[in-house]
């Protein structure tokens, strides 16, 4: 896509062709600033660092500043808003406290014992480790507002 763009402006163009092609700024910043697109097309990927790989600064961070950030192309599948940790770990919480109060009523109603006793002993011991585990789909690098 871009490539072909290239080729096939009409206006004004400066094309810079080497061997390799090295910008670096030793006291400041790089600015990229375009009207329309900045486009990046490698022919095997595309990488970009921020700080040391051990570093723990959290001021190293790659901030997308965007209304709306897509992860793919469609046509390889179905666009799906990604989760926020967070909130799903409310909704969460809030459904396993509302299944073990409930299995606690169950257990208090149930006219035979053997049967009031196993079933909700079983749910809250399921609850309990399904709670314990929450935390491992959050991600530690990636965050969305």
């Amino acid at each position: 896509m871009a490539y072909n763009d290239i080729k096939t402006y009409r206006g004004e163009q400066i094309q810079l062709a080497s061997g390799r092609l090295v910008f670096n700024a030793k006291i400041n910043d790089v600015y990229v600033n375009a009207k329309r697109y900045i486009n990046l097309a490698a022919g095997d990927k595309v990488t970009i660092d921020v700080g040391s790989i051990d570093s723990d600064n959290e001021e190293n961070m790659f901030l997308v500043n965007a209304p709306k950030m897509q992860l793919g192309l469609e046509r390889y599948g179905i666009v799906e808003p990604i989760v926020k940790g967070e909130e799903l770990d409310k909704i969460l919480s809030s459904l396993m406290e509302a299944l073990s109060e409930y299995s606690n009523m169950v257990a208090i109603l149930a006219p035979t014992p053997s049967l009031a006793f196993l079933p909700p002993k079983f749910l809250q011991g399921r609850l309990q480790n399904i709670k314990e585990q929450l935390d491992n789909f959050k991600s530690t690098k990636s965050f969305t507002i």
